[in-house]
């Protein structure tokens, strides 16, 4: 991976909580720790499609990260290097699954912004199976490394009937069956 793109950032850990994405504001600002540790998702399903987009606090993302490269954290750039680290976590820690098959996601798009001067980071994924779908199973340990009180929240709504379901992972209970009627 370029160094342009991925560089180890040494020194201490800032703690901070991860966002997935878009309707949920954080408070507090700057170094100081989060006193919240929850992730939230929005991801929208029509026909063999699952699309949407997720939200990190960067430094948490950042410290995630650092273990796949044998560092404490790195510092993401937007760029393909970035994008192919990110989705590798994910392959590993929002598992999505539609019968027997594990769908893979692709990054549709990615970069950082600020939510209430915190920088986060932010990826639009999709998934693609065989045929529509109409229920699936998601594990979701985004962060749970880091946290032992890391909660996170996804919302999936089917279309085009528009059926919304969310769901609330955390340890001991991060793997739920999302079932809408066909």
């Amino acid at each position: 991976m370029a160094a342009s793109h991925l560089v180890n950032r040494r020194g201490p850990s800032r703690f901070a909580f991860l966002l997935l994405p878009l309707l949920l504001g954080a408070g507090g600002g700057g170094d100081a720790p989060h006193d919240l540790h929850i992730a939230y998702g929005d991801l929208g399903i029509e026909g063999a499609v699952m699309a949407g987009r997720m939200r990190f606090f960067k430094d948490d993302l950042e410290r995630a990260l650092g273990p796949m490269l044998r560092v404490d954290a790195v510092a993401l750039t937007p760029g393909p290097e970035a994008d192919a680290l990110v989705l590798r976590y994910l392959r590993e820690r929002f598992v999505v699954r539609v019968g027997d098959a594990v769908l893979m996601p692709e990054v549709l798009a990615s970069g950082e912004d600020l939510l209430d001067r915190e920088p986060v980071w932010w990826v639009t994924l999709r998934w693609t199976a065989r045929a529509p779908v109409t229920a699936l199973t998601v594990r979701n340990t985004l962060l749970f490394e880091l946290y032992d009180d890391q909660r996170n929240v996804v919302k999936f709504v089917h279309f085009p009937e528009q059926t919304p379901r969310t769901f609330y992972f955390a340890d001991g209970e991060d793997e739920h069956a999302v079932r809408f009627a066909p």
